[in-house]
């Protein structure tokens, strides 16, 4: 078994309208949270192409890997990142959340358009694959959140299914970022192995693609019950940002972390979660 630490963290869009909050008083907080953890792997939410490009400075011991969800590369984007010395990224891409996954749209009600950034990612030291596949759902339009949670069912056999490098099997599966919904909301039960709506194909025959809740299955759990701040306060009951697992993947821990910077605030109106993977 390898031991692995995924971090998830949305970072929140540079907003001018954030004013004392805004992204150059959080900038440095970020990239020390994420230093100090110190995870093999970590996802990000809805950065700017700046915010992107300032991530990878505060990170240097980290490959990046994703785009933005505009047509030029622009908007916010999920990108991923590998710490070098531990694991290396052997492919990626990004997608859509829409019925023309392959280009820039927007469908089902969003309000933008949604992407996810996939990355298979190899162990330096060993044969160890792993597939991380990063989302953030919209905001806004339940029937998006649904039915992007339908296409990532659908997308991630094949993601994970055999490569060149181990031509017989599939690969685990950890699939984190902010769905926008919490635990029991009809995504959350779609990507888990059930559609309220009996819309989808059901659920996947191989059974290490049947994914499930690390929070839920962790040996240890730490911290809030919630994901949400408004920078200053924990907003109860909003665990919308999530870790999710194929079968073979044990989970020994699961925290949402609560650091705070140097000003007592939160470095983003979302908690990053951190769990601690066996694959």
């Amino acid at each position: 078994m390898t031991a692995i630490r995924v971090l998830s963290y949305n970072v929140r869009y540079a907003n001018r309208g954030d004013h004392h909050d805004a992204w150059h008083d959080r900038r440095d907080a970020v990239g020390r949270l994420v230093r100090f953890h110190r995870p093999e792997i970590a996802a990000f939410q809805e950065p700017l192409p700046d915010q992107r490009e300032e991530l990878r400075e505060r990170l240097p011991n980290y490959e990046f890997v994703g785009r933005g969800r505009e047509a030029d590369d622009e908007g916010e984007g999920c990108p991923i990142a590998a710490r070098t010395d531990r694991w290396q990224i052997a492919d990626s891409d990004t997608f859509w959340l829409s019925e023309t996954p392959a280009e820039p749209s927007t469908d089902w009600d969003a309000a933008h358009p949604r992407i996810a950034t996939w990355a298979r990612v190899r162990a330096v030291d060993d044969d160890i694959a792993l597939l991380v596949v990063n989302t953030h759902f919209d905001h806004v339009s339940a029937g998006a959140r649904r039915e992007s949670a339908r296409l990532l069912r659908e997308r991630l056999p094949e993601l994970a299914g055999p490569d060149t490098d181990a031509p017989d099997e599939t690969i685990p599966v950890v699939l984190v970022g902010d769905l926008n919904c919490t635990p029991g909301s009809d995504p959350h039960r779609i990507l888990v192995g059930g559609d309220p709506e009996g819309n989808a194909s059901g659920p996947i025959d191989d059974d290490r693609l049947t994914l499930r809740d690390a929070a839920a299955i962790a040996d240890l759990r730490h911290g809030p019950e919630t994901s949400l701040t408004d920078f200053a306060r924990l907003i109860d009951g909003r665990r919308i940002d999530h870790a999710l697992v194929s079968s073979e993947v044990g989970v020994e821990a699961f925290a949402t972390l609560t650091d705070r910077d140097d000003r007592g605030r939160y470095p983003s109106d979302h908690l990053p979660i951190l769990a601690r993977l066996e694959v």
